[in-house]
């Protein structure tokens, strides 16, 4: 679902872009572009209905590719930037370490559906993606520079399923107006989940 979502959000958000500035656009050409979009927002709303339906009986047991980590985070702002046509960027702190799979994974979707959402709620907004390594946890932030509105129309299972991505490996998550402008995302997600209980708050 997240790497299906992400592809046709970017179909959507790629017409859109299109249409918005592509100078001398004949109005035929914009509403074409304008129906692309239109479709492929329609495509993410019968899928998310389709994986309510699913969810139940979802079985995750089987992998047939390794799950993305942080490592794969370059190419992940690398394809937001020439999506969006807009300054995305990496930005590292602390003493990199290799974490628990889990987490990484958490983590690189967390960025991914931030990254779909501030492209659907701030088109053309530059992006800084966060990482901060610390002993206790790993915090992850996503800061854009548009009009610092959520986009609640377009919430579905995404600002959902970030909170519940981190939920599930002891994070928590919290989104709203950044400080000074914009639309932040940030998560903390514990080093080592098992330890919840020892690390310090």
């Amino acid at each position: 679902h997240d790497v299906v979502a992400h592809h046709i959000s970017m179909i959507a958000v790629q017409a859109e872009t299109a249409r918005l500035t592509t100078p001398g656009l004949p109005t035929e050409g914009a509403t074409r572009l304008l129906a692309i979009g239109d479709t492929a927002r329609t495509a993410l709303t019968e899928m998310r209905r389709l994986l309510g339906v699913l969810r139940e009986d979802a079985h995750t047991g089987v992998q047939r590719r390794p799950q993305p980590g942080l490592r794969q985070l370059i190419e992940l702002v690398d394809e937001s930037r020439d999506a969006a046509g807009s300054r995305t960027r990496l930005i590292i702190s602390g003493p990199v370490t290799t974490l628990d799979p889990g987490i990484e994974v958490t983590a690189y979707r967390i960025v991914q559906e931030a990254l779909t959402n501030a492209r659907r709620h701030a088109p053309g907004a530059a992006v800084d993606v966060e990482l901060r390594y610390a002993n206790a946890d790993l915090t992850v932030r996503v800061r854009d520079n548009g009009p610092g509105q959520p986009a609640t129309h377009h919430s579905g299972h995404g600002l959902l399923g970030m909170r519940e991505r981190a939920a599930t490996v002891g994070g928590t998550l919290r989104t709203g107006p950044a400080p000074g402008g914009g639309f932040l995302v940030e998560a903390r997600l514990p080093v080592n989940p098992d330890d919840d209980e020892e690390a310090p708050a």
